[in-house]
């Protein structure tokens, strides 16, 4: 969305923001950004999995795990970015460095790549459990709750 956005409007800053296994299905992508030479910015928050689908999995299937249990270590996005022509290819994993690392990202005057470690339990809020309604949406610890969401879990029919 953001190279479509770039090419539709180049006077514009667009910044992608992707999860590590948003990014392994369109990892294709990055390179239409450096073909075209678009400056759009991705950030990759890197949690070693699939971490929305392992949360889904802890709240509303009592834990069993599907898919998701496996740790997923052996991409190097940074090496990938590279190959795909991002001049401008990073790893964020010191909080430290937060400040001099976002900088740099921004203001590089073409794509630019920046992959972020993150705690492989945070948790991704906002989100509408299966069946639930928006007013049921779970907003974490940060956001302002809509409503409690209701304590009973789905039936069967309605996990679908």
């Amino acid at each position: 969305a953001a190279i479509g956005a770039k090419f539709a409007q180049r006077d514009r800053r667009f910044i992608d923001i992707d999860g590590d296994g948003s990014m392994r299905m369109n990892i294709g992508e990055l390179e239409t950004a450096t073909t075209y030479g678009l400056p759009v910015k991705i950030v990759v928050f890197n949690n070693f999995g699939d971490g929305m689908v392992r949360q889904w999995q802890k709240l509303y299937y009592k834990g069993r795990m599907s898919g998701s249990d496996k740790s997923l270590h052996r991409k190097d996005f940074v090496k990938t970015a590279e190959a795909d022509g991002f001049e401008f290819a990073k790893k964020l994993d010191r909080k430290a460095d937060i400040p001099k690392v976002i900088e740099e990202f921004i203001r590089f005057p073409g794509p630019a790549f920046l992959e972020v470690i993150i705690d492989p339990d945070a948790g991704v809020y906002p989100m509408v459990g299966p069946g639930l309604s928006y007013d049921k949406m779970i907003t974490g610890d940060f956001i302002e709750s809509r409503d409690k969401p209701a304590d009973d879990e789905p039936g069967p029919s309605e996990m679908f």
